[in-house]
């Protein structure tokens, strides 16, 4: 019996050696290239590279590469992305093979029953992603949006879980946190301030855009710095095929954009500009006459292929507004970046960017009331960095992402000069503060067996204060102290007011381990669960007094006295499609843990004041809610529909008598519509509706005088203790066009599009403000907008 059972154990081992064995002799080839766009040669990024017989596949990166290990063996490859035909390719795998492939733009006929050959993924039920929406930028030039512009953040702030900061504005609140804990990246540079004309529009110009996507959790390791999302911007490469003019002439501002091959199918560019010009109006009404106001963007780029794996890119984004009254009040504010990358594929297996990145945001306020009493000032951030990073795919179920950056931060709080020579305004500026940061991170994606996969890494930050520079001395070592229950600034040391550093001295130092962490079960081919958790580091910090996007802000580095901000997120969500994946629906929870959030103090004076360390308080945050989402994607009527239940809340010591309350833009209730029909090849009808829970304010309780005084005083009472009413609205738009056809005596695209912002006119509260009437209490609700009409006329050929 005993040999019996030993000889069983014995043939076992032999199998199972065996079957190993025969396993690991069985040979493995790699299918790497790019997958693009047939019309244009661009890049398309997430394409899928399909393997049906063995349930796996790859997607191409941001670069549009694939690469896909597979045992030798024939195979049927189904190569898709949304919006374009299938492609179907057997291949026999005996050897690592390149390949190339063009995709094109499915062609639907409404008029008639045709079968269509495009395919929607199921990457919303597979895909190790969670909290990640992206819109494709074609279906977001269709959204109605303020004054008829192609907006892609006001496309995303109809999205759950993310919302406007104020009626039009293009700054938006991600799951409670604030507007500076956003990463915006275009071509890899940070935008520090993505709006126009107060944040009526974005800085972002549809044309040029060809690819972007929202992560609202489980961001992966490859990114950082901010606490609540990352909205990553890809600019068109370029028409490498054939020269394309594209523009729009709307009523308040124009664009273009020119692209064209340099050598055909190897280097290409692309130019588009944008301008405003309501501020040529002005000069027609006698209210308005000594008004400026306009804004102004560029965006450029270049690629050049230098050889089968070899690619450099250069781009560069300019943007400038200015606003003004009768040339004697005026403030502006502009974003500069600029990014080289070499890509180079190392082996069929390595895919390998490096990165040279700079980004340049600048405020100048201007007061010019005669020839010798004039000045202006200004703050900006300078963002210098290098950045490798790097894509290892071992096999069908194994890939690697790993890189390394180091950033030079330039900032300049304050400078004042005089505009003129007869300026009696004395040169001066505060001190400069610069700062150093190294980031390093890793993160592996493994499919562990048919129903479970994950995608687990960490990211390490390390921020120093660099010198020259200087700190300041405080009586007590706090820049704060409490007073009858309130903060005030503390004096500084007499003794020893400031600090100084020398130049290159490294004199403060902090450091952020950021684990992250995707898991994805699959219940069946249609629905899966999944959960993530992520861990983020902020070491900059937006200072501002307002809310509207006037330029009147700075950013300031954590140093002795602001600590890093941090976040912890989890999430867990259940996710279905429906219909051969033609409805995808989702639900998810999500809970978020701030610490050093920081709170302007009640009195704070942050005007050219060096010591800002003294005007804020540290607190912390926790925001927690369940956002819905359904979305129709293919067919003639597409949209989404999203809900969000939150809530988001504060606290800091010395605020609100240490008690939690409200964020600002706590809202507890908001959901978003998103229609388009498409009637005919020629004719579309779209539609958005919104509504929200009113925002959160501080409202005043009481109103009295002292001794007697003229002029009363109003005592506000807890903070964030009330409500605006509602927020709600509804928008459309029509377009009318025109596509070109063989034999047709027309040779361009052109379409008319005409649109109604807040089409039954309700009048949203954007402020409050307070007054007397006849000596009587008086609140007045202001208001920003009721209906908008606005008509634009859109060209391509």
């Amino acid at each position: 019996m005993q040999k019996t059972k030993i000889q069983t154990l014995l043939f076992t081992f032999l199998l199972w050696s065996i079957s190993n064995s025969a396993f690991a002799q069985t040979k493995q080839f790699t299918i790497s290239g790019y997958i693009k766009d047939a019309k244009n040669g661009e890049e398309l990024i997430g394409a899928s590279v399909a393997v049906p017989s063995l349930k796996t596949g790859a997607s191409t990166n941001a670069y549009g590469f694939f690469s896909l290990t597979l045992p030798q063996g024939s195979y049927d490859l189904e190569i898709s992305y949304i919006g374009y035909s299938v492609q179907k390719r057997n291949i026999v795998l005996n050897q690592n093979i390149k390949l190339n492939l063009e995709l094109t733009e499915s062609k639907k006929e409404l008029k008639e029953l045709v079968i269509s050959t495009d395919k929607v993924n199921n990457d919303n039920v597979e895909s190790n992603k969670m909290s990640v929406i992206k819109i494709d930028i074609k279906q977001v030039k269709k959204i109605p949006i303020l004054l008829g512009e192609v907006d892609i953040i006001k496309a995303i702030q109809l999205l759950p879980g993310i919302q406007s900061a104020g009626d039009g504005s293009s700054n938006f609140i991600v799951r409670g946190g604030n507007i500076d804990h956003n990463l915006v990246l275009l071509d890899e540079a940070v935008v520090y301030n993505p709006s126009h004309v107060l944040g009526f529009f974005s800085t972002f110009n549809g044309d040029a855009v060809k690819d972007f996507e929202i992560y609202k959790g489980g961001i992966p390791s490859q990114y950082g710095g901010r606490l609540a999302s990352v909205l990553d911007v890809r600019m068109k490469d370029g028409n490498a095929k054939h020269l394309g003019v594209s523009g729009g002439i709307g009523l308040l501002s124009s664009r273009l954009t020119v692209e064209a091959p340099i050598i055909k199918d190897k280097s290409s560019f692309l130019i588009s500009g944008r301008r405003s010009y309501f501020d040529l109006f002005f000069p027609i009404s006698s209210e308005l006459k000594d008004v400026t106001a306009y804004f102004g963007d560029l965006n450029i780029k270049l690629n050049y292929t230098l050889g089968e794996k070899d690619k450099l890119y250069l781009s560069g984004y300019f943007g400038r507004d200015d606003l003004g009254f009768a040339k004697t009040f005026g403030f502006g504010w502009g974003n500069k970046t600029g990014t080289l990358r070499w890509n180079h594929v190392f082996s069929d297996k390595l895919f390998v960017n490096t990165s040279l990145v700079y980004s340049r945001y600048n405020y100048n306020f201007d007061i010019n009331i005669s020839d010798n009493l004039n000045f202006t000032r200004e703050n900006y951030i300078d963002d210098l960095n290098l950045k490798v990073d790097g894509n290892y795919f071992a096999s069908a179920k194994s890939s690697f992402k790993f890189g390394i950056k180091a950033n030079s931060y330039v900032f300049m709080p304050g400078s004042i000069k005089g505009i003129t020579q007869a300026s009696i305004v004395s040169a001066q500026s505060l001190p400069k503060k610069k700062a150093m940061e190294q980031d390093f991170y890793a993160s592996h994606s493994y499919k562990f067996n048919s129903r479970i996969s994950a995608e687990y890494g960490a990211r390490v930050s390390v921020f120093s204060n660099v010198g020259e520079g200087r700190s300041i001395n405080y009586v007590n070592g706090n820049p704060t102290f409490v007073e009858n229950g309130f903060i005030k600034q503390s004096a500084f040391d007499p003794s020893n007011q400031y600090t100084n550093y020398s130049k290159g001295e490294f004199y403060n130092t902090y450091s952020g381990f950021e684990p992250r962490l995707n898991i994805t079960y699959l219940l069946d081919a249609s629905s899966s669960v999944k959960a993530s958790y992520n861990r983020m580091f902020q070491y900059m910090h937006l200072i501002q007094n307002i809310t509207a996007s006037t330029g009147q802000e700075f950013w300031t580095p954590s140093d002795n006295y602001i600590k890093p901000q941090k976040a912890d997120q989890v999430a867990l969500g259940y996710f279905r499609n429906f219909m051969d994946n033609k409805i995808e629906f989702s639900i998810e929870g999500y809970y978020k843990k701030m610490s050093n959030t920081l709170e302007l103090r009640d009195g704070a004076d942050i005007q050219f004041n060096e010591a800002i360390e003294a005007q804020v308080v540290a607190g912390q945050g926790r925001a927690y809610g369940a956002e819905l989402f359904i979305r129709k994607q293919t067919g003639k009527t597409t949209g989404w529909i999203g809900y969000t239940l939150s809530k988001s809340e504060r606290q800091a010591d010395y605020i609100n008598k240490n008690q939690w309350y409200s964020f600002r833009f706590d809202k507890t209730n908001y959901l978003t519509v998103v229609v388009n029909h498409q009637f005919t090849n020629r004719m579309s009808l779209s539609g958005n509706f919104i509504y929200s829970t009113g925002e959160a304010f501080t409202q005043a309780s009481q109103r009295y005088s002292i001794l007697g005084g003229a002029q009363p005083s109003i005592y506000y009472g807890a903070r964030n203790n009330a409500r605006f009413p509602a927020y709600h609205r509804a928008d459309v738009s029509l377009t009318l066009g025109r596509k070109k056809k063989p034999g047709k005596t027309y040779k361009n695209d052109s379409e008319w599009v005409f649109s109604i912002y807040n089409v039954y006119g309700r009048k949203n509260a954007y402020t409050l403000s307070y007054d007397t009437l006849d000596n009587v209490p008086v609140v007045y609700k202001w208001y920003l907008f009721t209906y908008v009409p606005s008509v634009t006329y859109n060209f391509k050929f």
